[in-house]
């Protein structure tokens, strides 16, 4: 093994020194008209594959040899060449063709077009632009900087996810995350919560998850094209209904090898923590005034008298938190010649979380090359990750645990109580309450962080190989087939002794793995043809593509030998198993035409026919096509200060989603009661409680899109508009019903998610001097979801579990997609509160299901400013959202342990509103005038038959099942915010410097700081939140805060060198 690795390590060095030529370095600077130094320029050597841009003064460096012919496009400033000879410095300057826009894009399928031939929106982000707040996660890295794309970091955990959506949600039950495609290969982008629908409730609220993505390492990322609407998306068939995003990694560039080496050091802390309150200490109030504290009482709710000034006080939360350090380095060997090159990289990312014991760390491995014999070219890409994160239990649910979870019970913890006393001094749990049963402690946070932990690793190979051959000059041939392949494997382990259910008393194991393997084969070909003034290309190709799933789970308790923790360690009748396979084929047909005439006006037809595993034979075919053109009007205006470029542009297109697998047939299933640990034989089967069904259609999305997109003054202000309509129907779902059929759900295709949207993004160069620029881009969008046509009698769907009191996320039919549900006071006609007779306390009425609020922002967007003076670059970005609910789960299981700020008016409650007296003859009720009552502490009140302490009446309105939380919109905030996303001061050691140091080609040191400033009116956490964590399932759980680790604040050291 070991001789045939270095063989293979010597191949690759002798391939990649065989690539290298001896052509001289061409530098230079590009500038507009003004003397502006212009960014973004391609600079390319004619009938070679050796390309550049210039960075953000205007300056390049290439590889050319004398007789070649360098070749300068940019957007808004035409195309212009320069032969190189025997000088090494070419000044070039870029006038005329002001209305020209020659940018091209990474389109679908990975077909580059000129970006004033497409007829639906596409923005792309450089390499350049996404390192400036370089994340783990290349997802953060996208959120405020493209108009449309709505991303979330779901926590400040180590390691945490990230959920993106494109233009809104298309399915109410399925996954509404976009398509990844890293080099033309499909990319899983699933949240890592594999296990759970076993044995750890189904919920990912209970933990921090990754996404998939975050497997890549940003370092190799070249360029991202987000493809929004389903006409860019459409060559991709019944996987595109959400969108695209194309990833394309790094090649080598033609001339001399470069190594480039990446180094980061991350300070990080908590940016907002929960408002407690810090007067009253643990322990409440009886009916009589009676007060229980101390050793009276084993509650750990804060109801209980005012500190004095010689109690102690903890700032256990606080104290909880520590400081994270992340280092991040990463190293890249790129060159190539005339007929090839190749990229090399390794990367090592290690995190500690602000979690005491987390951490997440990643090893990336990526080789990428190709060559060009003749006709026909030949390439590679293979990316290896190693992953491994350490978390634990961060809210309570899980395995029975009757505790609240480290980051819940932190929020909780009653300030007198020293919360870091978590051992005895013979290393066992100490147990304020060693009285009661194990099964009702609440365990420490750091009990739980250091005996409940949970670890999760995976390992990812993803790799692809591609074949091109010119026939003609007209016609080429296409092949790639390519592989995505991941083992993932997650433990959780409970200490004996720990506060769950009596059945995990003696310890926990639970082990579970999944294997993920999708192959896809795909072949292309492209015929071009010019007929007079008109540009005709055909593409046909086919898709072949295979996904496997296999997961293999089990977990053991009540450990026979102490100390020794292992699955073998426990009894058979003390352990479960599981395992699961799935199996899906996808065989597609597609084709494009495009056609250009005179280079003003453009089409685009697109068709594709998809044959799936997971549908009905009678429905398994389908077929999709799209149509969008673009019409170049500034051609047919005279050349002027004013108009640079200008084109209108409109599609439509008809995309889905097919089912998921298994789901045409009901099942048989082993119910637990069955099972030998809950004292069953260990056979006999029942029918699954969800049916099949045989009907099913594949979710089909239609979208129209029209935009305007100008250029002017030259082309310093850049200005596209795009509005949409997204109709998506069939949509997949399981809705409950009648128990008289024997299932509880059933799959079926019913209602619609309808999305209108609006997008504007400005380009704009404030100010261009020859040693100082200024140029922003800003955007915002708006996104309004409507739910229509469910089932009859059916008026909300629920797609999460996650519920905080009487609220949860939720779609509404004729109302929101992005929906919050709850419970209301009861009011009168008029809108007064009505109030219990006898205690004056405000009532449900009777409904848990009203739509309260809607978490979907009116507008979002982002502005990023980049300023350049010589050699500092500095650049910030700002995010921000207007509207939107958030709701402060948090903030309610605080208030109802006693700890939140707004459990604090525990003095004197005073209530107004009426009472019932009586009925009209028609039933509806009479009510009494406006009344008031009041309650103050030390006082005795007769309310009914009871005599009640003013304290006890009062904590009771608070506390769980208090009249106070039948209002759930008393925890909701419409919330806006604008947010200091990233801010980066950069300095790149000037030519003249380096000169002197042969062996270094540049050096750039940067300081960066993230999320330092939040402006907004959201009193709870970080208002950009996801309680069930990245997943982005129907409507999701965007926008429930409930328990999450804080999001962070950092400051990044900097260092890049190249050689």
């Amino acid at each position: 093994m070991k001789r045939k690795f270095l063989f293979t390590f010597f191949g690759v060095c002798l391939y990649a020194s065989c690539l290298m030529a001896q052509q001289k370095a061409v530098s230079g600077k590009v500038t507009s008209s003004d003397g502006g130094g212009l960014s973004n320029v391609t600079v390319i050597v004619k009938g070679t594959t050796r390309s550049v841009q210039t960075n953000v003064d205007g300056s390049f460096s290439i590889q050319a040899a004398p007789g070649e012919t360098l070749i300068f496009r940019a957007v808004g400033s035409g195309e212009t060449s320069q032969l190189v000879g025997s000088g090494n410095v070419y000044n070039i300057k870029l006038i005329g063709s002001e209305e020209a826009i020659d940018e091209v894009i990474v389109t679908a399928m990975g077909i580059k077009k000129e970006k004033k031939a497409l007829g639906y929106s596409v923005q792309d982000l450089g390499s350049e632009e996404l390192m400036k707040n370089k994340t783990a996660n290349i997802v953060n890295s996208l959120a405020g900087k493209i108009a449309g794309v709505n991303v979330t970091q779901t926590s400040g955990g180590a390691g945490a996810g990230a959920s993106i959506i494109l233009r809104g949600g298309t399915s109410l039950e399925r996954d509404n995350q976009p398509l990844f495609v890293v080099d033309g290969v499909i990319y899983d982008n699933s949240t890592s919560v594999n296990g759970n629908s076993l044995f750890d409730g189904g919920s990912s609220t209970n933990s921090t998850y990754s996404n998939r993505v975050m497997d890549i390492n940003p370092e190799d990322i070249e360029n991202v094209s987000v493809l929004k609407g389903p006409a860019a998306a459409a060559l991709y068939g019944s996987r595109a209904a959400a969108g695209v995003i194309l990833i394309t990694t790094k090649n080598g560039k033609e001339g001399t090898a470069s190594v480039a080496v990446n180094s980061r050091f991350v300070s990080n802390w908590a940016n907002r923590f929960p408002e407690q309150q810090n007067l009253y200490k643990r322990g409440f109030y009886q009916q009589d005034g009676t007060l229980m504290e101390g050793d009276a009482t084993t509650t750990m709710q804060s109801w209980g008298a005012k500190f004095g000034p010689n109690d102690a006080r903890y700032n256990n939360m606080k104290d909880f938190f520590q400081g994270s350090t992340t280092w991040d380095n990463s190293v890249s060997l790129s060159g190539g010649s005339k007929t090839g090159n190749f990229y090399l990289s390794a990367s090592d990312f290690r995190q500690n979380g602000i979690l005491p014991g987390t951490d997440y760390n990643k090893t990336t491995f990526r080789f990428n090359g190709q060559q060009n014999y003749g006709i026909l070219k030949v390439g590679a890409n293979v990316a290896y990750s190693n992953a491994d994160q350490l978390s634990s239990l961060t809210s309570g649910g899980l395995y029975g645990y009757s505790g609240a979870g480290a980051v819940q019970g932190a929020f909780i913890w009653p300030g007198d109580m020293d919360m870091s006393h978590w051992l005895n001094e013979d290393g066992s749990k100490y147990r304020p309450f060693d009285w009661q049963q194990v099964v009702s402690d609440f365990d420490s946070p750091y009990w739980i962080m250091n005996k409940m932990p949970k670890t999760d690793n995976t390992k990812r190979l993803t790799g692809s190989l591609k074949a091109s051959i010119d026939i003609t000059d007209w016609w080429d041939l296409n092949y790639t087939v390519g592989i995505d392949r991941y083992m993932q494997k997650t433990n959780r382990f409970t200490e004996p002794g720990s506060g769950v259910s009596q059945i995990y008393q003696k310890g926990l194991l639970s082990e579970n793995d999944t294997e993920f393997q999708f192959v896809s084969s795909n072949i292309m070909t492209n015929f071009k043809k010019k007929i007079g003034d008109f540009d005709m290309n055909l593409l046909l190709g086919s898709t072949a593509e295979m996904t496997n799933v296999e997961y293999n789970g089990r977990k053991g308790w009540n450990f026979i030998i102490p100390g020794f923790y292992a699955y073998t360690n426990t009894a058979l009748t003390d352990r479960a198993a599981a395992q699961q396979k799935t199996r899906k084929r996808l065989v597609g047909f597609y084709g494009e035409y495009r056609a250009a005439y005179k280079n003003f006006a453009y089409l685009t037809v697109t068709g594709r026919n998809d044959w799936t595993s997971t549908l009905p034979i009678d429905n398994r075919s389908y077929f999709y096509p799209s149509v969008s053109g673009s019409f170049i009007f500034s051609e047919f205006i005279p050349q002027n200060d004013i108009l640079s470029f200008g084109k209108v542009r409109a599609s439509w297109a008809r995309v889905g989603k097919d089912a998921s697998p298994y789901v045409t047939n009901t099942y048989v299933v082993t119910p637990a009661e069955y099972t030998l640990y809950n004292g069953g034989t260990g056979v006999g089967v029942r029918n699954d409680w969800l049916r099949g069904n045989r009907e099913l259609l594949p979710e089909i999305t239609e979208s129209q899109e029209y935009g305007v997109d100008v250029n002017l003054f030259g082309s310093r202000l850049g200005l596209e508009f795009t509005y949409y309509k997204n109709r998506s129907i069939n949509q997949l779902m399981q809705p409950r019903t009648s128990q008289t059929t024997g299932y509880i759900l059933m799959w079926t295709n019913a209602g619609e998610i309808v999305n209108n949207g609006l997008e504007l993004s400005a380009k704009i160069s404030a100010i261009k001097k020859e040693n100082f620029r200024w140029d922003l881009t800003i955007n915002a969008s708006r996104n309004k979801g409507k739910v229509e046509n469910l089932l009859p009698g059916m008026d909300v769907l629920y797609v999460t579990d996650v519920q905080v009191g009487n609220a949860k996320a939720a779609s509404f039919n004729g109302g929101n997609f992005m929906a919050i549900s709850g419970s209301k006071w009861l009011r009168s006609s008029e809108g007064h509160l009505v109030l219990n007779a006898e205690s004056g306390m405000p009532q449900s009425d009777g409904l848990v299901t009203h739509e309260i609020g809607n978490r979907e922002p009116k507008i979002f967007g982002g502005i990023n400013n980049n300023f350049q003076y010589k050699n500092w670059n500095l650049s910030f970005l700002l995010d921000y959202r207007i509207g939107g609910h958030v709701y402060n789960g948090t903030d309610y299981y605080m208030t109802t342990m006693g700890m939140s700020n707004r459990s604090m008016n525990r003095e004197k409650l005073t209530l107004n509103g009426v009472v019932k007296t009586g009925e009209n003859p028609d039933k509806t009720p009479i009510y009494s005038d406006v009344k008031t009552f009041e309650y103050e502490v030390g006082k005795m009140y007769k309310v009914g038959n009871q005599d009640r302490s003013g304290e006890e009446i009062i904590n009771s309105y608070y506390q769980e099942g208090g009249a106070y939380n039948l209002e759930s919109a008393n925890y909701m905030t419409n919330t806006n915010w604008l947010r200091l996303r990233t801010i980066s001061l950069a300095y790149s050691l000037p030519k003249s410097t380096l000169s002197r140091v042969k062996a270094i080609k540049g050096l750039t040191a940067t300081l960066t700081g993230t999320n330092l400033l939040l402006w907004t009116n959201y009193k709870g956490m970080d208002p950009e939140t996801s309680a069930a964590g990245s997943g982005a399932v129907g409507s999701s759980s965007v926008g429930i805060d409930y328990n999450g680790v804080p999001a962070m604040s950092g400051v990044t050291f900097g260092l890049n060198v190249t050689f």
